[in-house]
């Protein structure tokens, strides 16, 4: 299980006690955040892909069934197309597949990601939820903001880590290359999603041959946040099935 920009694997919520009635799930920090070290110098999502590689071999994992969300889901596409041999199948949720492929963010968002990175955590968590969650959900259950608070407390972001995460983010590119996915693929977008459109989710499934695209409706960014049980309903009917 891959997470996304700045996002440790404590952000998965309520969606793990639904997938750990099915799977043996490993959850990884990717570089640069939590518990992983962050590199003086910029990488790739294609380290971080290795990275998850060597996870796997190290704890003698031969093939897992791999979901990856927002900068996870470009972490993912690399593993899928350089370590191949070890995926049973790939989810790639509220991604895309880079800057010629994908439909790009417009300036103006990219301005309210990146200013509040400049503040305290706290405030920059509070800042950027509205990009990340859809409005109904943040009018429902505003307290999961104060548990993502309470994680950056616990565990204090790098801002450098999070900064290399961008750039890794803005840098990559599957494009062409994803044709030669073969692992069986689940393409998920929530229509809400303020930050990543939906159609990135949509070229993709065009892209991989024989994936599936499926669509949550309301659902903002953050979608397993968001939607844990209908999430990990599509997750158990996809790999299982």
């Amino acid at each position: 299980m891959l997470r996304g920009l700045g996002r440790t694997s404590r952000h998965w919520g309520r969606i793990v006690h639904e997938l750990e009635k099915g799977f043996r799930l490993i959850l990884i920090d990717n570089r640069g955040v939590g518990r992983s070290g962050v590199p003086l110098v910029p990488f790739t999502t294609r380290d971080m892909a290795d990275d998850a590689a060597w996870v796997l071999r190290t704890l003698g994992v031969e093939r897992a069934h791999v979901l990856g969300i927002s900068l996870g889901g470009m972490i993912a596409q690399e593993l899928a197309l350089g370590h191949a041999e070890r995926l049973r199948s790939l989810i790639l949720g509220c991604t895309t597949p880079g800057r010629r492929l994908g439909k790009g963010l417009r300036p103006g968002r990219v301005l309210e990601l990146v200013a509040p990175r400049r503040l305290p955590p706290e405030r920059a968590i509070r800042e950027t939820a509205r990009l990340i969650l859809s409005d109904d959900f943040l009018a429902r259950e505003p307290e999961v903001i104060d548990e993502w608070v309470e994680i950056a407390r616990q565990v204090p972001p790098s801002r450098r880590g999070v900064v290399y995460q961008l750039i890794a983010a803005a840098r990559h590119e599957a494009g062409a290359r994803l044709a030669g996915i073969r692992a069986p693929t689940l393409v998920v977008t929530g229509d809400a999603d303020k930050l990543i459109d939906a159609e990135n989710s949509a070229r993709l499934a065009a892209a991989i041959p024989g994936a599936r695209l499926a669509i949550l409706p309301g659902a903002g960014h953050d979608f397993p946040t968001e939607e844990p049980e209908a999430t990990a309903k599509l997750i158990n009917e996809f790999c299982l099935g």
